[in-house]
């Protein structure tokens, strides 16, 4: 119960600033998931609990905040802690390549969904155009926040798990 407060207030906040100032942080039309990045900064710390309800909450957030559906925000996230169980399970012995590689997985997957959600309901969307001017740019963005946003779940956790080793 503790890991679902701690993501109510987390998301919360992430959600806040995803939509009052990442948004407004863009490179060509792409900008940084700063919910993805604190979901990933959460699950890729091996004490952490709660990752398929961080998966639930951040869609919701990002469901409540955006034009999407629910369903399809909440789809993408569960299936970014899917991907990212299993590649942790893979890659567990290099924490800095599963830091990146997880982020360009999850960047990737949410940002495909939500385009091929918009394609399907008949938004023209450009593949070349979605990929070139969105897709690369915010995978970039997040890339470049995933660090220091990783280094803040770190004390995050460190306050939610007290003792116990390093990490």
């Amino acid at each position: 119960i503790m890991s679902t407060l701690i993501a109510i207030f987390t998301l919360a906040l992430a959600t806040i600033l995803q939509t009052t100032i990442f948004v407004e942080m863009k490179l060509l039309q792409g900008s940084a998931d700063f919910v993805l990045l604190t979901l990933l900064g959460w699950i890729l710390h091996e004490r952490t609990e709660g990752h398929w309800q961080w998966g639930v909450l951040a869609g919701l957030f990002t469901g409540f905040a955006s034009e999407l559906p629910i369903w399809v925000t909440v789809f993408g996230y569960l299936l970014v802690v899917l991907a990212i169980q299993y590649l942790h399970s893979k890659i567990w012995q290099a924490p800095m390549v599963i830091l990146f590689v997880s982020i360009i997985v999850g960047s990737i997957l949410v940002l495909f969904l939500d385009t091929t959600y918009l394609v399907v309901i008949g938004v023209q969307l450009p593949f070349l155009d979605s990929l070139n001017l969105v897709i690369l740019p915010s995978v970039i963005l997040n890339m470049l926040f995933i660090l220091p946003v990783y280094a803040l779940m770190g004390e995050l956790v460190k306050i939610s798990y007290p003792g116990g080793g390093e990490i």
